[in-house]
């Protein structure tokens, strides 16, 4: 082997452990939801007179010409039904504008460089299953054509920008694609909307990308990650926990609460400030939802989640996560015996 081999050899090591350096300091991943909707209706904008909007019980088929125009305008409107497989309640909503562009475009479509049928402006507000509410997701984009770079696997069509967020999403930055809408039925805008459920729509499901402001992490004291048994004595080597105990871990990031309180301001201790957004443990990647989630009175972003430890754990070490509104946070160790 000659000594330029070697020196080579030598240098693509040094790139490696640059770039497994770099890796490491880079930008945590992003946030996948999968979002699916079920009555999914689109409801089009041919209806001539203002006081036969909506006034129809249904179901009333679109006027196929309106459909095929340009410029015409629509609304979509369906039930949120779960999020990544997790049952959800909430709304999605869409407001659209015909624009048929195409290179190649015929008689009254539009010209451009791309092909795109529709400009959106979209809105996902969500909450859980007994309807209190976690947060809201709003995008702009345009629809179908093929997802652009950087979308996430799995995703067929949409080319969406996350423009922000409220609740737990507040200041989300990411994108919007669509799965695909099954059964999805277009409606004349005399329908009436109330009607929706009765007269049946489609199901979509939708992958949101985003970045979040903050994530649910394990608070790291002195002696480690701060776990404790009930009595209050940290998890340790010497005192670990066990399948089936509940457990107490302190947290940060895990978002807004009930009541509400300003950003910086301290937690109340009456009433006790209760994080809105689903929280759950993950224990060796097995969801423990959360017996309560708290703010710590006094603190300004120190939760206390409680939480049980699935009886089938395994002794030894296990991996612990905290998730917060379906934003996972980074994993901690802990021993059970």
């Amino acid at each position: 082997m000659s000594k330029a081999t070697v020196l080579a050899g030598y240098c693509a090591i040094a790139l490696c452990a640059l770039l497994l350096a770099a890796e490491a300091a880079a930008q945590e991943a992003p946030i996948i939801l999968r979002v699916e909707a079920t009555d999914w209706v689109l409801y089009v904008n041919d209806v001539t007179n203002p006081s036969q909007v909506g006034r129809t019980a249904g179901p009333v088929a679109v006027n196929v010409g309106t459909r095929a125009s340009n410029f015409y305008g629509s609304f979509a409107l369906a039930d949120v039904a779960s999020i990544n497989d997790s049952p959800a309640k909430g709304v999605f909503v869409a407001t659209g504008q015909q624009l048929f562009l195409s290179p190649s475009p015929t008689p009254t479509q539009a010209v451009g460089d791309i092909t795109r049928t529709t400009y959106f402006h979209t809105a996902f507000e969500f909450l859980k299953p007994d309807g209190s509410p976690i947060g809201s997701i709003f995008g702009s984009g345009m629809f179908p054509g093929a997802p652009p770079p950087g979308s996430p696997v799995g995703a067929e069509t949409g080319n969406m920008t996350i423009v922000g967020g409220t609740g737990a999403f507040i200041g989300a930055r990411g994108t919007i694609n669509n799965i695909g809408c099954f059964g999805c039925r277009f409606a004349s805008q005399a329908e009436d909307p109330s009607m929706r459920r009765i007269n049946g729509g489609g199901r979509q499901q939708t992958l949101i990308q985003f970045f979040p402001v903050f994530r649910p992490e394990v608070v790291i004291g002195t002696s480690g990650a701060t776990i404790f048994h009930n009595d209050y004595s940290l998890v340790t080597t010497s005192s670990p926990a066990r399948a089936g105990e509940t457990l107490i871990v302190y947290a940060k990031g895990l978002g807004p609460t009930t009541p509400n309180i300003n950003p910086g301001d301290l937690f109340p201790s009456e009433p006790l400030a209760i994080a809105t957004s689903p929280v759950e443990v993950l224990v060796n990647g097995k969801s423990s939802p959360a017996i309560n989630q708290v703010g710590v009175p006094g603190t300004k972003d120190t939760y206390r989640v409680d939480f049980r430890v699935p009886d089938d754990t395994a002794t030894g070490m296990a991996t612990l996560q905290l998730v917060a509104a379906w934003i996972k946070g980074g994993p901690v160790s802990i021993p059970v015996r």
